[in-house]
């Protein structure tokens, strides 16, 4: 009797950049994430021109696209820049004097924003002559420490003032994506899952794939009422392996084993 064998998987997946030797570096789980896989045959359709029925005559194979799509459901640093192609900066923590914050005179609800983040020690001052008056806090303004901005609350206590205002302050440790500054890379991913089917004669499963090379998102979403994830998928080319034979124990895009 035949081995009717379902399948409901469940999996981690690793990514990581490949070496130029073609195999891959340390890979890194990217967390909580979903993943689907296929190939889009391409080919060439020759009609018939003496039946009527102007049916296909010829079929002629061409290439072959494969693609993986990756959804992140875990926001941080790695993935973030993954998906917007972006390098990982870490803040300089050097003090900071005369950075212009604002040019005209804000008013009240305007947000100044400092440019650094985990800020200290934070001064505001204006620019009277000859001795310029220094903006108190929790009067003229309400600094957000962590973000680093400022909400105007008062432009006449203390006043009048001029602009521009002007901050000195001190960063502390913290790290950002710039976002498209990196360059295109090429990943190796890979699956290492289970089937949740009880019974199941084949328990786990492997995945691979060696060179997959992903665009930036074409959109994130970064406001939601539920659990949050990055919108929309991330979906890359997976490209052939020249490196590797066809007939070897790799083929050129990618491999599978199901295990006990």
């Amino acid at each position: 009797m035949d081995v009717l064998e379902y399948f409901s998987g469940q999996a981690k997946i690793f990514a990581g950049q490949r070496r130029s030797n073609g195999l891959p570096g340390q890979m890194r789980w990217v967390g909580d994430a979903l993943m689907e896989f296929g190939f889009t045959p391409n080919e060439t359709k020759f009609k018939e021109n003496w039946t009527g029925q102007r049916g296909d005559g010829l079929v002629l194979p061409g290439d072959t696209e494969a693609n993986l799509t990756i959804t992140f459901l875990q926001f941080n640093n790695e993935n973030f820049a993954l998906a917007s192609r972006g390098e990982e900066v870490t803040q300089s923590v050097t003090a900071v004097t005369d950075l212009v914050v604002a040019e005209t005179l804000p008013a009240v609800g305007d947000i100044l924003s400092l440019q650094h983040f985990n800020v200290s020690s934070v001064t505001l001052e204006d620019s009277t002559t000859p001795s310029a008056k220094t903006l108190t806090p929790d009067v003229n303004y309400r600094l957000n420490p962590k973000t680093g901005s400022a909400e105007i609350l008062d432009v006449t206590t203390g006043g009048p003032f001029v602009a521009p205002i002007t901050a000195d302050l001190t960063p502390g440790a913290a790290s950002f994506i710039r976002m498209m500054s990196g360059t295109a890379r090429e990943y190796w991913i890979r699956m290492e899952g289970v089937n949740t089917v009880p019974g199941a004669t084949f328990k786990n499963f492997v995945a691979e794939f060696y060179r997959w090379s992903p665009p930036p998102s074409e959109s994130f979403s970064l406001i939601h009422d539920g659990q949050s994830r990055l919108e929309s998928p991330i979906a890359g080319a997976v490209l052939a392996d020249t490196t590797k034979a066809a007939d070897g124990p790799f083929g050129y895009y990618g491999r599978l084993v199901m295990l006990p």
